[in-house]
């Protein structure tokens, strides 16, 4: 299997599209697009009088010159020079890549830049993407149909000619890539915020010259975050159920064929639980800790409200329990299990599996607070909230096949699906309620389980070693046995 093909669970980020008609528009809007032509080698005046500022995000920065942008990557301390087509490229040392812009042809290997290009309504350039089978969006299912080529990571030879024909190549670390010249790394997944991972729109913004299209993506989505957080805190500061991010993994040939359990603590998870109105199972107060039995991951549970199961293979409630090691729902002394809080974050799938969770999530902070805010407080709007990517596994809520068919313009950029937060009338907490049945009210701070040393087999899943596993020397190694240590960054 090619290294190229770097992209795992970790890397999946599009965002579902409604509609029900076949997409035929085929032509992009140039609206929020600046400097789109050429200039002359001798221009000197600013060509991008507007410009985006970072405000969360700490894995990038952007500087402005008159023909010229320099980005760079702090995560992997690469820059990018990104020129005005036509002006004399810039004398920059210590460059990465120097791009022309705006970029007329683009390619992305993981969706995670997919889904930002898609956002910025310039899926009009791209021109391979990697993972197709997985891709979630219906539009960019509708694009690979009909004009979009998949990478060929099989044939080395074939991949390198078709990333020689884009202007820019959209990457994650740790692949090999051959053409260097016009490869681009992107890491917003290691962001510690789930703002500041949704901010990375800026970060290809700037190549296509569309700034003010990611700056009114991204201003949106944190205005809408900031309400949802005020209204979350203002409503439920009293009453925070207690949240735990859980994992299995089964013996495989990739794990030592040991099976292991695992709560994460990724830190952008602990920020959207506080602003849910909610509060973080915390076992060691890093990224994630792996338990080597189940009665050790159980004795962990055993003060949590409510339980996401984020385990790489999907299944049923009653195989979660027996996962677990609960044989006896009813003799069970959990809170989640008694109340039937067990979530998993795969209500929306491609035809393939691919998950919904693992694209749209990351450019849409706000949506994901308010699907989350609808998990500890399933009754914050009058007449009870849908999920978006949440599905309760305990209720047997059904799963949504997303097609190419539901594309109704596969050339519009990406709509948000989170609702208006300034319409929404939040609905008090009532203590009463059976959500709330097994809640220790008027505790604010996280649960703290202390671990015992000789109950964990990794105390430790740091975000470098979780990124090893983004690429790691073949797919099916990276997505089965890296998996759960992704689950620690993402």
């Amino acid at each position: 299997m090619n290294l190229r093909y770097s992209t795992s669970l970790a890397a999946l980020l599009v965002l579902l599209n409604a509609g029900a008609m076949a997409a035929t528009n085929t032509t992009a809007s140039t609206e929020g697009l600046q400097s789109s032509q050429c200039v002359a080698s001798s221009a000197s005046n600013d060509l991008y009088p507007t410009k985006s500022k970072v405000k969360y995000a700490t894995g990038f920065s952007i500087a402005y010159h008159n023909t010229y942008k320099v980005l760079e990557n702090k995560s992997t301390n690469s820059t990018y020079v990104l020129y005005q087509c036509g002006s004399t490229k810039p004398s920059v040392k210590n460059v990465s890549a120097f791009i022309p812009v705006p970029v007329k042809s683009s390619a992305a290997w993981a969706t995670t830049a997919a889904i930002f290009l898609e956002a910025l309504g310039v899926q009009n350039t791209v021109k391979n993407l990697g993972t197709a089978p997985s891709l979630v969006s219906a539009c960019l299912q509708e694009l690979l149909k009909e004009v979009i080529e998949p990478f060929n990571d099989s044939n080395s030879t074939d991949t390198d000619h078709q990333e020689q024909k884009n202007d820019v190549v959209f990457n994650m670390p740790g692949g090999q890539d051959t053409n260097t010249t016009n490869t681009v790394y992107s890491t917003e997944y290691l962001e510690s915020s789930a703002l500041g991972r949704s901010e990375w729109v800026k970060f290809f913004g700037a190549f296509f010259n569309a700034e003010e299209r990611a700056n009114k993506v991204f201003d949106s989505v944190d205005s809408n975050y900031q309400c949802f957080s005020t209204k979350a805190e203002k409503e439920y500061n009293d009453i925070r159920p207690v949240i735990a991010w859980t994992s299995y993994a089964g013996p495989t040939q990739y794990n030592n064929n040991t099976a292991y359990w695992q709560i994460s603590f990724a830190n952008y998870k602990y920020d959207i639980v506080r602003d849910a109105g909610a509060r973080m199972l915390n076992t060691t107060g890093k990224q994630s800790t792996m338990f080597s039995t189940s009665q050790a991951f159980l004795r962990a549970l055993r003060e949590v409200d409510i339980v996401i199961d984020e385990s790489f293979v999907s299944y049923n409630y009653s195989t979660l329990l027996k996962n677990y090691g609960i044989t006896d729902p009813k003799q069970a002394n959990y809170s989640w299990v008694t109340t039937g809080r067990v979530f998993r974050p795969d209500r929306i799938q491609s035809t393939s599996g691919g998950l919904g969770w693992f694209e749209a999530p990351v450019a849409f902070a706000d949506a994901l607070l308010q699907d989350l805010i609808g998990v500890a407080h399933p009754k914050f709007v009058k007449d009870g909230y849908k999920h978006i990517w949440f599905r309760n596994l305990a209720k047997s809520d059904p799963v949504t096949v997303v097609t190419a068919s539901n594309c109704t313009d596969m050339y519009a950029s990406r709509a948000n699906p989170a609702g208006s937060c300034s319409l929404i009338d939040f609905q008090s907490a009532n203590p009463s309620d059976s959500d709330y049945s097994d809640v220790e009210q008027s505790r604010t701070h996280d649960l703290i389980y202390d671990v015992s040393k000789s109950e964990v087999i990794n105390d430790d899943s740091s975000k470098q070693s979780a990124a090893a596993h983004l690429t790691g020397s073949t797919l099916v190694a990276s997505l089965v046995a890296g998996a759960l240590a992704m689950l620690a960054i993402l």
